[in-house]
């Protein structure tokens, strides 16, 4: 890490120059194994899918840390933590969105889009202020992306989470922040309604520079949990003010009077200090987590919550928290961070052995149940579990437009699936213009207008064969009728057309078979030239092994046809002979 220290490569300029010369050598640091999923481990802060008979990438060692004071920017490669970034931007008078734990790997934090528990109402998502990324895509290709070099990319990555590539390095924007007004406020759990109502109407009309939490706990004695916590059932309200400390007294006012405060550890705090608000635990453990997002948290929500996981509420997992949403967070951003419009993201988790975790999920199935009346259909992507890995369980965490764009974007950089071994964005499986769309739907249209036509003179149907026909309609045989010694007018109009075509053919035994259609779309018009084998028996006698007397045609048509509305109609036709065989006087009318 070489924050305090002169940076030797401050300048992107010459990180560009480097990339350039690695591109010009043809170097490129990845190869894709056939047919294996590559999975990437950073801080291993999420859990994930196994990585069974796949390439496991662990970034961990990859822990740089660069400061550009100037720009207020920093440059991170891929297995740094947060507590590295704050160590070296606070000296300069900075601080990132960064999350409630100092030991979070900082990557996989932003690309699930990077709630900031400290400054997140106020100047949104992480993934919004990511400036830049360094990514080694499914070819094996290392690739500098931003809003120039790889629109589409970077639009994907910033909450595409490890779905398009192995990010190596990130820069990202910091803000001029040295203190907070912040710390938490421990109730008992028996005052949960009081204090849960209160933070209800204190986030209502909360301002932007207010991002806060509240949590409902059932910690058990364990190393490293407080005393005055173990084995109770309590509520933590967390704070995080960007403002003079008079404002944040008078807005925590309700808070503080809703009951009586446990523990109080609110006021003036050194950013570095951040960890103290959430004091998350520093030791690894296996844990469940469910999630979902609301619209709000009305007094009804309230109630309902309470009643499942409130203070008589039979509640195995260990924490139900809320976290307050909304400003910033709210605000639009070329990203694919998705939900934009929710109030709150409602997150249950629970720590402990494995085989509690069945009952852990169910509880929290039937309070995300219990929610639905509040909830947008959403969830946040870095809260969801293991095992909401389905494809429309993945779906959830995007708006349905950006889930689209993100298939059609996995399909150009991954079109393999190569990074599936997460919360996985499958490739858009066909992906299709409206232009080529429309030519296959216009082409089927046609072939239809054809077969119309044939079916009307097989079955004798005037109106099936008129569906098949603009009104001026021309139907010319002669070329083909000249072959076989027969003369027969040119007709026309559509009237003519059926009045002559369906007397002639339509007693016949016939059968009509168009194949080899080939058709020119230009507009509303189409040029078409296809086969049709005509079969003609003599009224009656088609169904007879016996009869060997027929008038066997393989004919050309050349057709022009119009669009009318949906449906294509032949406006010219032109039948041709190819070849013949049998009595040609199976065809004369009356014989």
């Amino acid at each position: 890490m070489r924050a305090l220290q002169p940076l030797r490569d401050p300048s992107p300029l010459r990180r560009r120059r480097r990339r350039e010369q690695h591109r010009r050598a043809g170097r490129r640091p990845f190869r894709r194994p056939t047919a294996i999923a590559v999975a990437v481990l950073a801080t291993g802060h999420q859990a994930t899918v196994p990585a069974d008979d796949a390439v496991l990438i662990t970034t961990h060692r990859m822990a740089r840390v660069d400061i550009d004071p100037a720009a207020r920017t920093a440059h991170v490669t891929a297995g740094v933590r947060w507590q590295q970034v704050i160590d070296a931007a606070v000296p300069f008078g900075l601080a990132p969105l960064n999350g409630s734990s100092p030991l979070v790997g900082v990557v996989g934090y932003t690309l699930g889009g990077g709630l900031s528990p400290t400054m997140g109402r106020a100047h949104g998502w992480a993934a919004d202020h990511v400036t830049s990324l360094e990514a080694v895509t499914a070819d094996g290709a290392l690739r500098h992306v931003d809003a120039a070099s790889e629109p589409d990319l970077f639009w994907a990555l910033r909450g595409g989470k490890s779905n398009f590539g192995v990010v190596t390095a990130m820069e990202f924007a910091l803000f001029p922040v040295t203190r907070l007004w912040a710390g938490g406020l421990f109730f008992d759990g028996a005052d949960a309604a009081a204090v849960l109502h209160a933070y209800a109407r204190v986030t209502a009309d909360a301002p932007d520079e207010l991002s806060s939490s509240i949590a409902l706990l059932r910690l058990p004695a364990l190393p490293g949990v407080p005393a005055f916590l173990a084995d109770r059932f309590a509520v933590h309200v967390r704070i995080s003010y960007l403002g003079p400390a008079a404002e944040a007294t008078e807005l925590v006012a309700p808070l503080r009077a809703a009951a009586p405060v446990l523990v109080d550890t609110l006021g003036p705090m050194p950013y570095a200090s951040f960890a103290q608000i959430h004091n998350d635990p520093a030791d690894p453990a296996p844990f469940m987590e469910r999630t979902a997002m609301l619209r709000s948290l009305t007094a009804e929500a309230v109630e309902e919550l309470l009643a499942g996981a409130g203070p008589t509420a039979d509640c195995p997992a260990h924490f139900v928290e809320l976290r307050h949403l909304g400003g910033a967070l709210a605000r639009s951003a070329d990203n694919a961070v998705g939900h934009r419009d929710a109030a709150f993201a409602l997150w249950v988790v629970g720590v402990g052995a494995p085989d509690a975790f069945t009952a852990m999920n169910a509880y929290a199935d039937t309070l995300l149940q219990r929610m639905r009346p509040w909830s947008t259909g959403g969830r946040y992507l870095n809260f969801m579990a293991a095992q909401d890995t389905g494809v429309s369980d993945v779906s959830a965490a995007y708006d349905e437009a950006d889930h689209h764009r993100l298939r059609s974007i996995k399909r150009r950089f991954d079109p393999h699936n190569l990074f599936r071994l997460n919360h996985n964005i499958p490739p858009e499986e066909h992906p299709m213009n409206d232009d080529r769309l429309q030519l296959l739907t216009d082409h089927a249209a046609i072939a239809d207008a054809l077969h119309r036509y044939a079916a009307g003179l097989d079955h004798g149907d005037a109106d099936l064969l008129a569906s098949a026909l603009t009104e001026d309609a021309v139907v010319d045989l002669t070329p083909a009728t000249g072959r076989i010694g027969l003369e027969f007018p040119v007709l026309k109009p559509r009237e003519a057309v059926v009045g002559a075509l369906i007397p002639a053919v339509g007693p016949l035994d016939t059968s009509h078979v168009i194949s080899n259609i080939r058709a020119t779309v230009d507009g509303d018009t189409a040029r078409v030239h296809c086969y049709a084998m005509a079969q003609h028996y003599l009224p009656q006698e088609g169904p007879g092994p016996d009869r060997t007397r027929h008038a066997l045609m393989m004919n050309r048509y050349e057709a022009d046809l119009t669009r009318d509305g949906r449906t294509w109609r032949i406006s010219r036709l032109t039948i041709d002979n190819a070849w013949f065989e049998g009595d040609e006087t199976v065809l004369l009318p009356g014989d």
